[in-house]
């Protein structure tokens, strides 16, 4: 009976009153500062960064209290300044709290290196197909007098290439293909005859003995 009465007392009902204002003022209080800390409801737009150097990007992401990190270099692409970035994320206009990382890839500075594939003794369509398909770029094309219409030979900055010489991507190609017009019997030997003119060598023996059928 005296605890009843009890909860009823003034007394309590005071104390209860004010842990409840206490309660009150602890929440709000501990809401404000998660706001405040976590920046509720606070948001900004990412700028476009494309082709951006890395030191002009972080100038203008501090500025609106962003960060930028690093994550890749990818291969070289003319349309973009070297080490320039090339591509973000988040994109932009993207709405992003503060702080917020964008992560970005920059352009190289060079190509990649290639592999050059096989075409030596292969068709003229082959051959523009397997260069094509490597990322290079057919450039000056030479006929010699040859009993095959096949590569004879191809160049890199007036290097000779076999296959699997390593090359920069998007690289120009000569080549030098036969004519079809000479006699097998004509064409034997390697390297050049008196005139200059090329002979196959090694590298193309196979497609001269499938042809004549050795």
């Amino acid at each position: 009976m005296n605890f009843f009465k009890f909860l009823f007392s003034k007394f309590f009902l005071i104390n209860l009153l004010a842990a409840i204002i206490l309660l009150v003022f602890i929440v709000s209080g501990l809401n404000l500062y998660l706001d405040s800390y976590t920046h509720h409801n606070e948001y900004h737009l990412v700028p476009d960064l494309t082709d951006k150097s890395y030191e002009e990007a972080k100038k203008i992401l501090e500025a609106r209290k962003m960060n930028i990190k690093i994550i890749d270099t990818v291969d070289y692409n003319p349309a973009f300044k070297k080490f320039a970035i090339v591509e973000q994320n988040p994109k932009k206009d993207d709405k992003v709290k503060v702080g917020r990382k964008i992560y970005v890839k920059l352009n190289s500075d060079k190509y990649a290196l290639v592999s050059f594939p096989g075409i030596i003794g292969k068709s003229k369509r082959q051959a523009l197909s397997l260069i094509k398909a490597s990322g290079l770029k057919v450039g000056k094309i030479t006929t010699q007098p040859y009993f095959a219409e096949i590569v004879l030979k191809a160049y890199y900055n007036h290097d000779t290439l076999k296959h699997g010489s390593k090359v920069p991507k998007n690289s120009v190609i000569d080549l030098i293909i036969g004519d079809g017009k000479r006699g097998v019997d004509e064409n034997e030997g390697n390297g050049q005859n008196d005139t200059g003119e090329i002979i196959p060598d090694a590298d193309i023996q196979k497609t001269v003995n499938d042809v004549i059928g050795n």
